[in-house]
């Protein structure tokens, strides 16, 4: 039963993104808005969201967070209306901030890690990065449980034919550490929950994060070079590509600290283009039972 679950769910998915083909991507991108905006405060996710809002912001009023809610619900609509359009937006609706950056790092054929987070639209960082000639970035992902919908997801996400994608396992960190062995790239989103990680502070309250882009990162001697995704109109982006950062990799808690304060002052200037609907901190009751950071 659950296969012809799975299957169905792919076809489904497979019309709808059909659909969206069919719009040009402004067009696509706007409806996903629409229907975000329209429903997305009403989903049980939002609950999540206001939570969340209400501790990274509390100085705002409730509604004031309201408001922002709406907003964040019309960037994830984007986000899933321009699914299908990924390619176009990469060449043809995106800008890029100090490109330079990542063209020394094809040219030196230089193993690295960019690190972002679940800003404006992802997916077109991700592409924009595998975009450039002579990069090879594999992207680190939480594979789907229903294996159509990953692979139909995966091709969507390709620029270009057999680029790498690590699935969060065992055997993912181990394709990872060849990957950087051979002198190529990864991309890391920093900013999802991580049980199996330590505990450190995210807007002044505790959050399970990984620790693996910084253990990467001291392993292979490689840069962490921050890539901070913005929408600037519509389906519009501009991806700005930061120096290196220059952190202690020997204070791994230290480490975080600073990439989780530099996060933060990109959320405070755009909160509503970041994925408020995650369960990104710790729970109370489970609080006791967690490693924690200073």
């Amino acid at each position: 039963m659950k296969s012809i679950r799975y299957i169905l769910e792919a076809i489904i998915l497979s019309i709808i993104i059909l659909g969206l083909k069919m719009m040009n991507p402004l067009m696509a991108s706007n409806v996903g808005a629409y229907f975000g905006r329209r429903f997305g405060p009403k989903f049980g996710s939002s609950k999540v969201a206001r939570k969340n809002l209400a501790r990274a912001f509390p100085k705002k009023s409730d509604a004031e967070r309201e408001e922002l809610l709406v907003d964040v619900w019309d960037n994830l609509g984007r986000v899933v209306g321009e699914y299908a359009h990924l390619r176009n937006l990469t060449d043809n609706y995106c800008e890029i901030e100090n490109i330079e950056i990542l063209e020394d790092i094809a040219k030196n054929k230089q193993p690295c890690l960019f690190i972002g987070m679940h800003q404006a639209n992802w997916e077109v960082a991700a592409m924009q990065l595998r975009s450039i000639d002579g990069l090879d970035v594999g992207a680190v992902y939480r594979a789907p449980n229903n294996p159509w919908v990953e692979k139909l997801l995966n091709s969507l996400r390709d620029y270009k034919k057999g680029e790498r994608h690590f699935a969060k396992s065992t055997q993912g960190v181990r394709e990872m550490i060849m990957h950087l062995k051979e002198g190529k790239q990864i991309g890391l989103l920093i900013d999802q929950k991580y049980n199996e990680g330590i505990e450190a502070n995210f807007f002044g309250h505790p959050a399970m994060t990984s620790t693996a882009y910084v253990e990467l990162a001291k392993k292979f001697k490689c840069p962490l070079i921050p890539v901070q995704m913005e929408r600037i109109n519509g389906c519009y982006f501009k991806m700005t590509v930061h120096p290196a950062l220059e952190l202690d990799l020997n204070k791994p808690e230290k480490a975080i600290k600073e990439t989780h304060a530099l996060i933060e002052s990109w959320l405070e200037k755009r909160p509503a283009e970041w994925l408020w609907v995650h369960k990104r901190w710790i729970d109370n009751k489970k609080q006791k039972n967690a490693k924690k950071v200073a």
